[in-house]
Parts: structure tokens; C-alpha cells; sequence
């Protein structure tokens, strides 16, 4: 499967550092020579729409950044990737559990530990902007072996090797 241009879904466009990674990603295709297009939504509505587009642009792969609307919605973007052949890598593992190809994610777990935290830790008189920025320690590959082969693909063994995680 030839990846000729990939939509950047970015659910949570202005917030979370979505647009520094946009930025980041439209900056790696370039060096790769493959052409990317950002696709923004902060609603189910444009949600919709940023996928119709997707179509409509003739997008044959998919990278979804992580945020609220796409996670409560991750059944309907898996859905989406798989009625329409594309190949698409997530950042949450959620999605490779709902049946999406792959997902290169930090562990949200570790990452709400951390919020309550902080959540403690406000509610106890520190000022939020005294905080320090926390950055997940690690991510993980997740990836699922069905939803490769609904796209006739095959990873190689040498990166099922080192995924973390391989759901069949």
C-alpha cells in the first residue's frame, strides 16, 4: 500500500499544543516528501465534515492527534478509516482497541494520575502556574494485526517485535 497524502486530524485545533504538532508533522512529510493536508474540528458537526473532506481530497492515509472530541468519537474516525482503506496512526491506544491500525500513544493512565495530582495539589493552595509541565515518560506502540490485514497489510516481524503491544 503506497501512502500518496495524509490527512492531520486535529480535534482540539489552538489548544494542547495541537497546532505545534500539525506544525511538526507538516515538517517531517516534508523531508519525506509526502504530502500532508490539516483537517480541524471542534465539534461532532465539523468533525463530520473534516472526514467528508478527507474523501473529497482523495487523503489515502490518516494521522489523528488526540483530544476530547476524537476520543468520545474514536469508533466513528476507526470506522471512517476502515470503510475508506486508509491506514491511520493514533495517539491513544484507545483507538487501536476499537479496531484502528495503530497507535503511537503516551499512557493515558499515567497521565490522569499525574492531573489528579496536580488537581490536589490546587485545591490545596498551589497556583496552577507554579506548577512544572509534566510530559508523559513514555509512549507506546500498539498495533493491531486484524485492521492490517482488512487493509492487505503485513507488518514486518522486526517491528511486531518491538511493539508493546500486538492485538490480533
Amino acid at each position: 500500500m503506497h501512502v500518496s497524502g495524509v490527512a492531520l486530524l486535529s480535534t482540539t485545533p489552538g489548544r494542547g499544543g495541537h497546532e505545534a504538532q500539525l506544525a511538526d508533522a507538516q515538517q517531517a512529510a516534508a523531508v519525506l516528501g509526502v504530502p500532508v493536508k490539516p483537517y480541524r474540528a471542534t465539534s461532532l458537526r465539523e468533525l463530520e465534515a473534516a472526514l467528508a473532506a478527507v474523501v473529497e481530497d482523495g487523503m489515502n492515509g490518516l494521522v489523528s492527534f488526540q483530544g476530547a472530541l476524537s476520543i468520545g468519537n474514536r469508533q466513528l474516525i476507526v470506522d471512517f478509516a476502515a470503510k475508506h482503506r486508509l491506514p491511520a496512526v493514533y495517539q491513544a491506544t484507545l483507538f487501536a482497541e476499537a479496531g484502528g491500525l495503530m497507535a503511537w500513544a503516551p499512557d493515558l493512565e499515567e497521565q490522569y494520575r499525574v492531573a489528579a495530582r496536580y488537581v490536589d495539589q490546587i485545591l490545596k493552595g498551589a497556583r496552577p502556574g507554579d506548577l512544572p509541565i509534566r510530559y508523559p515518560s513514555g509512549y507506546f506502540l500498539t498495533i493491531n494485526t486484524r485492521a492490517a490485514n482488512a487493509l492487505g497489510m503485513v507488518f514486518p516481524p522486526a517491528l511486531l517485535v518491538q511493539a508493546d503491544r500486538v492485538l490480533a
